[in-house]
């Protein structure tokens, strides 16, 4: 059974990894008309208008998708580079997760690193090479590829991404879910295409995106950017998983914690302890009576700030209890002092998607 969240979060969408080999998955606006008396105008005079650039803000756009295989984690991103208002590059990559059993309870996490990252060590061919050297290593591993003409799953993502930058995305086709007009690609396509479809219609907008794994969740943030370098819409949030400790079964939960609202209800146990009959509106006037606030009332208190104030690449918890919002790690800023949540990751993601825009773009 398939089972998947999509993150393209391009504009049609709310909030953006597909599944690699293997897995199962989960109007510009138009300037009003002036209303002017007929003229006639000399053939020399005649008005010009700039045609506005299709990809307004430089820098890197990646669209993601969650997905779950053989019972882990896993996110799969596209992301596409543009400068000078053109698009210079694509990058696949896919980040899988590990399922660990410890006596009768399973674990749930992310691998440290990302199939791009481990290059050859992602040992895609490992176990046919390793059946013709009683000592294999890595390095023996690579000469082993080129002499036997195949290639690691990050040689054959750039390959795919090499095509689309020459030819455009809609140039990459399918057959019976294998990508089939690339030469050296053997690889599935994995929702790779649609990925970078969906990056592209990213950049259109100018909306940047940065994910966080951690645990067996997903961290994410998102933003608009306009030509002008105006930035708006910022928004943090978190996707969780949830590992079954005793069957071993993992699977994402139904809806983000911006999404499910107060329905999340971070401080539910101290609520339903002074009311026998909760329910979600009682929970948020309790909330209120109590001087607390829910998650996305925290989260959306950073935002505000960065919004207001401008990303200080100096702000940061307060360090001896890794909440808050501090631009010295001892002094409380008063506008996040309602932040209780840890909020080193999320400082950590905001850095990590203006680190996206290109340099000057942000006045």
């Amino acid at each position: 059974m398939k089972k998947s969240l999509l993150g393209l979060a391009v504009m049609f969408f709310g909030f953006a990894i597909v599944a690699c080999n293997g897995a199962t998955t989960q109007a510009p606006t138009t300037a009003a008309p002036t209303t002017a008396a007929p003229t006639t105008v000399a053939p020399t005079t005649q008005a010009t208008t700039a045609t506005p650039r299709e990809f307004p803000v430089d820098g890197e756009f990646t669209a993601y998708e969650v997905s779950v295989d053989r019972n882990t984690p896993m996110v799969t991103t596209v992301t596409v580079t543009i400068e000078d208002g053109e698009i210079t590059g694509y990058v696949i990559d896919c980040r899988q997760g590990t399922r660990t059993l410890t006596g009768e309870e399973y674990a749930y996490a992310w691998k440290p690193e990302s199939k791009q990252a481990l290059g050859y060590n992602y040992k895609m061919h490992w176990n046919a090479y390793a059946a013709t050297d009683e000592t294999p290593t890595i390095e023996e591993y690579e000469t082993w590829l080129g002499d036997n003409d195949k290639l690691e799953w990050f040689e054959q993502a750039d390959l795919i991404a090499a095509q689309w930058l020459a030819d455009g995305v809609e140039s990459v086709t399918v057959d019976g879910d294998y990508i089939d007009n690339v030469a050296g690609v053997t690889i599935k396509d994995g929702g790779y295409i649609a990925l970078a479809a969906a990056a592209v219609e990213l950049a259109r907008q100018g909306k940047f995106q940065a994910i966080y794994c951690s645990g067996q969740d997903l961290y994410s943030v998102s933003m608009l950017v306009s030509a002008e370098g105006v930035v708006s819409d910022l928004l943090l949030d978190t996707l969780q998983g949830q590992g079954n400790k005793t069957t071993g079964i993992f699977v994402w939960r139904d809806q983000t914690k911006q999404e499910l609202g107060y329905g999340y209800m971070m401080h539910g146990n101290a609520y339903r302890a002074v009311d026998e009959t909760p329910t979600v509106e009682e929970y948020e006037v309790w909330l209120g009576e109590n001087d607390k606030l829910e998650w996305f009332e925290q989260v959306g208190l950073i935002t505000d700030y960065v919004l207001a104030n401008g990303y200080d690449e100096n702000l940061q918890p307060i360090t001896t209890t890794g909440k808050g919002g501090s631009l010295d790690g001892t002094t409380v800023l008063d506008d996040l002092a309602g932040v209780s949540v840890t909020s080193g990751s999320y400082y950590s993601l905001i850095g990590a998607v203006f680190a996206k825009v290109a340099d000057e773009v942000i006045g």
